[in-house]
């Protein structure tokens, strides 16, 4: 298996830098963290070829903390990455609260990535800020 998406092989094609001292797991968890960062930040129906891809606005959202929206938020995300990014394979998604930012909420996502028959376990910190935006890490 690639670890890298096709699109990613693509732009990189002729131009391949040395990646003599990154392993395949380090490319594969930079890929699902780009990869991530991009579905979701992308407003559901935004993508012509696919209306369902992408979350809701969260804006709306962000400054309310109430159970039923990070709840909601919760399966939005949920929902996108097993559908969308199969490489991390059983997403746990779970609200974390924060007191950095008043009108931001803060999401720890965990799951597996198959490298080389081992399975490896992930976990990445998402923040949603007051307008919107997420921000993943890798923890």
């Amino acid at each position: 298996m690639n670890e890298r998406r096709l699109l990613e092989r693509l732009t990189t094609l002729g131009t391949e830098r040395d990646l003599g001292q990154t392993t395949r797991a380090e490319i594969l968890i930079a890929s699902i963290l780009g990869h991530l960062q991009r579905i979701l930040n992308t407003r559901q129906g935004s993508v012509p070829i696919d209306p369902e891809f992408g979350v809701p606005d969260f804006t709306n959202l962000a400054g309310t903390f109430s159970t039923g929206t990070t709840e909601e938020i919760v399966q939005d995300m949920s929902r996108m990455i097993q559908r969308y990014e199969p490489r991390l394979r059983q997403p746990q998604i779970s609200f974390a609260s924060t007191q950095d930012e008043v009108l931001s909420l803060a999401f720890s996502i965990s799951g597996t990535v198959s490298v080389d028959d081992r399975e490896i376990p992930i976990r990445l910190t998402s923040h949603v800020s007051s307008n919107g935006k997420i921000s993943l890490r890798k923890q």
